[in-house]
């Protein structure tokens, strides 16, 4: 398989590091015009060269304020695609981009990578013996100097929302997101509160510590799960449990993005749709 990756700043490395490990990668195609880091794969200078090397996927991992522009020349050559979240800026981004998608005949995958967390993997399938009462989740670090086109809410808070979604598969009925901002140009601390169906949930996103916490509680009418998304643990009533998967969270969700190059689909990659869904309740709230 061969597969391309644009953008070579912190998270497009992190990408091509996990590619590297796969077995299903034939080649590696870069393009990044402000990047002078030397690489062992191929590393094309010119954007149109990229686009006729017969990919069979590309991976953008750009910062949000492109993704638009290059999505849609990517698309012209590229039928599989990979973005990084947030798909966008805004919502009215991200219908041109689904709409050109769809003309142009395009499967697109988003980066919510938290999905192919083993613990919230191996949590969702314990769920299926249980029923969720709340979920309380606390993401919080350090203000990322490489992010200066969104706040905490579009680099964060979407997380969360999305697996709030991705678990639950609830439509959320009220939501209320109180923000506030102290060292960014964007809010940088957030707190959200929403009711579903048949469930409560509480999200709070900061980039104001100088530690990190990735806290994820579910309550449920059987057990109560807490897991801690950054070193993958998943504890069951306090007892910890083995995940049911190992590979990391851009790892999976690699081998997720490749079952949607051969199958047309894939179970668990998220979608414009749920990009849509997400953007829809923090411009909505």
């Amino acid at each position: 398989m061969k597969i391309g990756l644009i953008g070579l700043g912190k998270m497009g490395k992190n990408h091509l590091k996990e590619l590297e490990k796969n077995p299903n990668i034939k080649e590696i195609h870069l393009y990044d015009p402000f990047c002078k880091d030397e690489f062992k794969h191929f590393f094309h200078k010119n954007f149109d060269d990229f686009l006729t090397q017969n990919l069979d996927g590309v991976i953008i991992a750009t910062p949000t304020s492109t993704h638009l522009d290059i999505a849609l020349k990517v698309f012209t050559q590229i039928k599989n695609v990979l973005i990084e979240k947030p798909l966008a800026l805004n919502l009215n981004e991200i219908l041109k981009l689904q709409n050109q998608a769809i003309k142009d005949g395009v499967r697109v995958g988003v980066g919510f990578c938290e999905r192919f967390n083993p613990a919230i993997l191996t949590l969702k399938e314990k769920l299926l013996n249980d029923e969720i009462i709340s979920i309380n989740i606390q993401r919080i670090s350090a203000y990322p100097q490489r992010i200066n086109d969104v706040g905490v809410l579009s680099d964060l808070s979407v997380h969360d929302l999305d697996l709030i979604y991705f678990l639950t598969q609830e439509k959320i009925i009220d939501v209320k997101i109180n923000k506030t901002h102290h060292h960014a140009k964007f809010e940088d601390e957030v707190m959200i509160n929403l009711r579903l169906e048949n469930v409560l949930a509480c999200i709070h996103n900061s980039w104001n510590a100088n530690f990190i916490i990735r806290k994820f509680i579910v309550l449920g009418k059987n057990y109560s799960y807490e897991l801690d998304l950054k070193n993958y643990e998943l504890f069951i009533n306090s007892q910890k449990i083995a995940n049911l998967y190992n590979n990391s969270p851009l790892y999976g969700e690699h081998e997720a993005f490749f079952e949607l190059i051969k199958n047309g689909e894939s179970k668990n990659l998220a979608s414009i749709e749920d990009a849509l869904r997400v953007q829809e309740i923090l411009e909505g709230a």
